[in-house]
């Protein structure tokens, strides 16, 4: 049985999700790319493409509260016409499509690499979408419920996890303080700014939101709070194990969680964050395949777009197992990925407001 939207969620669930959605990125094998292109300055990356990106953010805000009750792609519908809006909701769907089936290959491998090496790649990768697939058909109230239930319990387990690191980190190793330099932070920054592409689709959403002001603070503040956690994680990472350390290790947060000890007694307590870590990680994408489902549905016009959940599912299984390894699926891919988004992410909402308000001034 699928599970539809019903009623609309409040503050503190959407919070929660977007929270999910972009901090978890500090996690995963998006660290070793940065690193590698900003050394001990990544912290900083952070921050820059969030302030590149937040034009974007409040224009997109803008509008939405000018049509209130409509989503991004609708809001392009007027703005733009037809079939301007079906090429665009089909280039957001190819993006998030690919973009969801790329990363939950990538946190399978993690996996596979740090704690079931001997589980091959299909079986894991097979259970790990079949339990998000479970999540997203309960529906986008229940995703949200289920967020805000976990959010407080793994808001503490990282915040043991920093402190618990503290007593390994060397604060010299923060210097030099711009890294390779300035320019190269200021064009890495440009690079990453689909870090938070997240706030983007999930404009998707907007009306099953209580209303605009509880969006607004709820994104803004997720948006902040996810830019904190992360400058904090990478920062962690290069007092922790120097830059050119984690530069060439694939996993550093799995690398970290394996270095926490409580005193001399309790150690080896990697398995306890590896829960919560999970637990974060599974809702994502229980999200990610209800919006891959949800742009589907709109540009095909597909009301009850939540039955091509399970087809959606199949086909990013598909598309994830097609990287040999690795190295496709981070480095090569996933960049690619990262660049080609970041114009689409950057530019769409810009215009949209530009062509909005040449509208409202030849009808005035």
């Amino acid at each position: 049985m699928v599970m539809v939207e019903k009623d609309q969620v409040g503050g503190r669930e959407f919070f929660s999700i977007v929270v999910f959605m972009i901090a978890t990125k500090a996690t995963d094998m998006t660290t070793t790319t940065l690193f590698g292109d900003t050394q001990n300055a990544s912290w900083m990356v952070i921050i820059g493409s969030f302030l590149m990106i937040l034009p974007s953010f409040i224009a997109l805000n803008s509008l939405l509260k000018k049509y209130q009750n409509k989503n991004l792609l609708e809001i392009t519908h007027l703005a733009f016409g037809k079939w301007m809006t079906f090429l665009i909701g089909s280039m957001m769907f190819f993006i998030v499509l690919i973009n969801t089936s790329l990363e939950t290959r990538s946190y399978t491998d993690q996996l596979i690499t740090m704690n079931f090496p001997k589980t091959p790649t299909f079986i894991l990768y097979l259970l790990f979408l079949l339990i998000c697939l479970w999540g997203a058909k309960k529906g986008w109230e229940s995703i949200c419920s289920v967020a805000w239930m976990i959010f407080p319990y793994i808001t503490l387990a990282l915040i043991l996890l920093v402190f618990l690191l503290t007593k390994d980190i060397v604060f010299n190793r923060v210097f030099p303080l711009l890294g390779p330099g300035t320019w190269t932070i200021l064009k890495t920054s440009f690079n990453y700014v689909s870090l938070f592409g997240d706030a983007l689709i999930i404009a998707m959403m907007y009306p099953f939101v209580k209303d605009h002001k509880t969006y607004t603070k709820s994104l803004f503040g997720a948006l902040a709070y996810s830019v904190l956690i992360m400058a904090a994680l990478f920062l962690s990472y290069a007092l922790l194990f120097d830059y050119q350390s984690v530069g060439k290790i694939t996993y550093p947060f799995n690398e970290a969680i394996r270095l926490v000890s409580i005193g001399m007694v309790i150690t080896n307590i990697e398995t306890f964050f590896l829960t919560f870590w999970l637990l974060s990680v599974i809702v994502k994408f229980a999200v990610y395949i209800y919006l891959v489902s949800k742009v589907f549905g709109f540009v095909f016009h597909i009301e009850e777009f939540e039955h091509t959940l399970i087809p959606i599912t199949i086909l990013i299984l598909l598309i994830g197992l097609l990287p040999e390894n690795q190295v496709d699926n981070i480095f090569v891919l996933r960049k690619q990925m990262l660049s080609y988004g970041k114009y689409l992410m950057l530019s769409l909402p810009l215009f949209l407001l530009i062509v909005v308000k040449l509208k409202e001034a030849v009808k005035g």
